[in-house]
């Protein structure tokens, strides 16, 4: 008998539309002759599945539906929510408490990961090289930081992905307008040195039992800053994979990003953001739920490496029942 499987998808963050697009990508991937899989939408304190277009509410007893008087329980679930509450450990927490098994990572490593600050403090004691921040939280004076400030810098929330909040600033008279923004979002902010340089982006996975680092994508802005809008803007940046550099930056690069990966205990996958500075990678931020949408880079990435996504997806829920 086949098993179930809840994909589940949406979210309340910013990235909640991202999440709804990565979702059918994974479903569309999934190999139905192994398993049957439904769409779960979270939505706030409302949870239903999508079944052949009706919507079922979840029991969140056990993570059951019922279907023509019928009860249904899933042996397992497909994480797809970029941002709170997938993204940070949230639904790892109350699936384990159930006993389900799910992809992604758990609820240590998501949570750390989350936090850009800590992650890269974390990773900083093993040699990788970060740009240097500091975290501003609501309620703080400017004026207690004004002497760490040099411009330009980013401004962005500690706690979420996709660039959404996230600022540029040039002068300092711009400053309070991009905190404020960044606070929108998140209670914790940080500011960021600004690191003049390339920006690349790296996937990693867990393929067939090996942690493979995928090709690496070098991302060109058409802006001077690469926004949520344009991330998933069909035309806000020009994408190259393989990224334009040199054998040994793309070894160096593709080795952290496996390094990286062990180290915080990631699984399945991941995708690992960089700026490279006079021929030097500095890490930016881990992305434990990267985005699966078709303008995501991680699939474009997989392509390149001549990974089938069905295989890769598949396999991540085979994993769950060895």
């Amino acid at each position: 008998m086949k098993k179930n499987i809840a994909v589940i998808t949406g979210g309340t963050s910013g990235e909640r539309e991202i999440s709804l697009k990565s979702v059918q990508t994974i479903l569309n991937h999934i190999d139905t002759n192994k398993y049957n899989t439904f769409k779960v939408l979270i939505n706030g304190k409302e949870w239903n599945v999508l079944e052949n277009e009706k919507e079922h509410a979840i029991d969140k007893n056990d993570f059951s539906f019922t279907s023509n008087n019928k009860k249904i329980k899933f042996d397992a679930v497909f994480i797809i929510i970029h941002g709170t509450p997938g993204e940070d450990g949230k639904i790892q927490g109350y699936l384990d408490i159930l006993g389900i098994p799910y992809t992604s990572c758990g609820v240590l490593v998501s949570a750390l990961t989350f936090s850009k600050l800590y992650c890269n403090r974390f990773l900083n004691q093993f040699g990788i090289r970060t740009a240097n921040s500091f975290l501003f939280k609501k309620g703080d004076a400017i004026s207690s930081i004004e002497n760490q400030l040099s411009f330009p810098c980013f401004v962005k929330p500690n706690n979420g992905g996709s660039s959404v909040g996230a600022s540029r600033v040039n002068v300092r008279n711009d400053l309070n307008a991009a905190i404020e923004k960044a606070f929108s979002v998140d209670a914790e902010i940080i500011i960021e040195e600004y690191l003049a340089g390339t920006e690349v982006t790296c996937g990693v996975v867990d393929f067939k039992g090996e942690i493979r680092a995928l090709p690496i994508t070098e991302i060109v802005p058409k802006t001077a800053f690469f926004d949520y809008e344009q991330k998933y803007s069909a035309n806000g940046a020009d994408e190259i994979t393989p990224a334009r550099l040199s054998s040994a930056i793309t070894k160096e690069i593709q080795e952290t990003v496996v390094k990286v990966f062990k180290l915080l205990g990631c699984r399945n996958m991941s995708r690992i953001d960089f700026i490279i500075k006079d021929n030097v990678p500095f890490l930016l931020e881990v992305n434990t739920l990267p985005g699966l949408s078709p303008a995501s880079i991680l699939p474009k990435q997989a392509k390149v490496a001549g990974i089938d996504l069905t295989e890769l997806f598949t396999g991540f829920v085979d994993q769950l029942f060895v």
